[in-house]
This record gives C-alpha cells, sequence and structure tokens, in this order.
C-alpha cells in the first residue's frame, strides 16, 4: 500500500537541510503531515517557503555560518583571551558589567529545562500545557532571551567596546567577532529582537524587518549563542585579568 504523501514533513526536512544544524530534521520514517499536519497554520507554511526561496537569506546565514566556522576554531583556543586581556577595560566600565550579562544569559539558559527528556515549565503544577506548547516555551523562550541579553543589551556595553578595541589593535579573533555582530544575519536578528518583531513557528523563529523575514531554527540559533557565551566568558576572564583601567 502506497505510504500517504508527507508535504509538511518534506517542506520541513528540507528547510532544515536549507537552514538548520545536522540532524534537526523530522527523520525520514515520519510522516509530519499526518501526525502534526493539522495543527501547522497555512501561513507557516508559506512563511518556509517564501524562506527557501529567498536567496539573499541563503546568502546571510551561509556567511554567518563561515564566521561561527572560524570562531568555532579560534575559541577554542587561547586567542581571544591572549588578545584582550592586553586591551585596559574603558575608563567608567568595570568588570562588573561583564558578570552581570555573563550571569542573566546563564539564568536565560538555565530556563530550558528537561525532566526524562521533557521540558519543564513554571506552569506544570497548575496548567497542563500541550508538549508542542511545552517545548515552544522552554526551547525558544530560552533562545529569545539569551540572543536578547547577547546581541541587544551587551551591543553598546563594555563587551563590544572591548572586542572594537582589540579589533583596532588588530587583534584577528577580535576582528572575526565584530565581522560576525555586523553580518546582516546577526543584525537582522538583533533588529527584530530590539524592536519585538518576532514569532515562533513550526521550524524555529521568525525574526521580521523592513526587508522580509528571516526564520531561524533552534540549532542555528543554539549554535550562535553557544559561541556568543564563550565570548562573554572570554571576555570576563581577560577583564578580571586586567589590572589597569584606561583614562
Amino acid at each position: 500500500m502506497n505510504q500517504p504523501r508527507d508535504s509538511v514533513g518534506d517542506l520541513l526536512r528540507e528547510f532544515y537541510r536549507t537552514f538548520g544544524m545536522p540532524d534537526e530534521c523530522p527523520p525520514p520514517d515520519v510522516n509530519v503531515t499526518t501526525a502534526f499536519g493539522d495543527h501547522v497554520p497555512p501561513e507557516e507554511v508559506d512563511i518556509l517557503r517564501a524562506a527557501l526561496a529567498d536567496n539573499a537569506a541563503r546568502r546571510q546565514l551561509h556567511n554567518c555560518r563561515a564566521l561561527l566556522d572560524d570562531l568555532a576554531t579560534r575559541l577554542t583556543s587561547e586567542e581571544l583571551l591572549r588578545e584582550l586581556s592586553g586591551i585596559a577595560l574603558p575608563a567608567g566600565r568595570s568588570v562588573e558589567e561583564l558578570s552581570l550579562g555573563v550571569f542573566w544569559f546563564a539564568l536565560a539558559g538555565a530556563l530550558d529545562r528537561r525532566d526524562s527528556g521533557l521540558p519543564v515549565t513554571p506552569f506544570d503544577a497548575k496548567i497542563d500545557l500541550p508538549l508542542p506548547l511545552k517545548v515552544q516555551m522552554t526551547i525558544q523562550g530560552s533562545l529569545v532571551l539569551r540572543l536578547y541579553i547577547a546581541l541587544v543589551y551587551m551591543r553598546e556595553g563594555v563587551l563590544a567596546e572591548l572586542i572594537a578595541a582589540s579589533a583596532r589593535a588588530g587583534g584577528p579573533c577580535s576582528g572575526q567577532i565584530r565581522r560576525l555582530l555586523a553580518s546582516d544575519f546577526v543584525r537582522r536578528v538583533r533588529n527584530a529582537l530590539s524592536h519585538g518583531s518576532f514569532s515562533p513557528c513550526v521550524a524555529g523563529l521568525v525574526f521580521r524587518d523592513d526587508d522580509g523575514a528571516v526564520v531561524a531554527t533552534p540549532g542555528m540559533l543554539n549554535w550562535l549563542c553557544t559561541w556568543l557565551n564563550l565570548i562573554q566568558l572570554q571576555a570576563l576572564a581577560a577583564g578580571a585579568r586586567s589590572p589597569h583601567v584606561s583614562s
């Protein structure tokens, strides 16, 4: 007997292969349309189709991935730590500003908690939430908060000033971080977060701006958050080492 066509699953698998991380897409033997098709709004299907047809968004994500691939190698060494250790904290800035950002980022990450693989929310004792909603609240909610702290709150703070000063001094890792933070993909995510123009969808999060929409998967955003967190931690370690402040 012929298997029923899986139009939603095929669309999701193509989207995740293009915009997501390895093994993030639904398994090929799972018929997503049969299992969840009725719960996927037609407008979200249209969003994914539009994203796959958006060549500019593809290029922006590709450039962001290339920068992250390079930084993934650099940040697992002490390259950034050495660069930032030679940079004095700007006048009027303190290590405490860095530590607050790192602490809040960690708190936001702790919101994505699991019990036997299932997400845990603050409402579990009072409301029996559907599993898809719980997943959305924990995974996507944690990502939104972490991205906001890393890309919006810390954008104009002491971390940005340290990275900029180190890049001007010729630090290659710091220069790559500046390029990452100024990349089109990251800029569009940051602008959407700062204006509140984002929303969840079946494949992740949709960030809207004047150029349209960019859709990012949880795996891709979590990968971005991983390296943003390591940048924060190494900057904090370097700031704590610095014996002086610039005048």
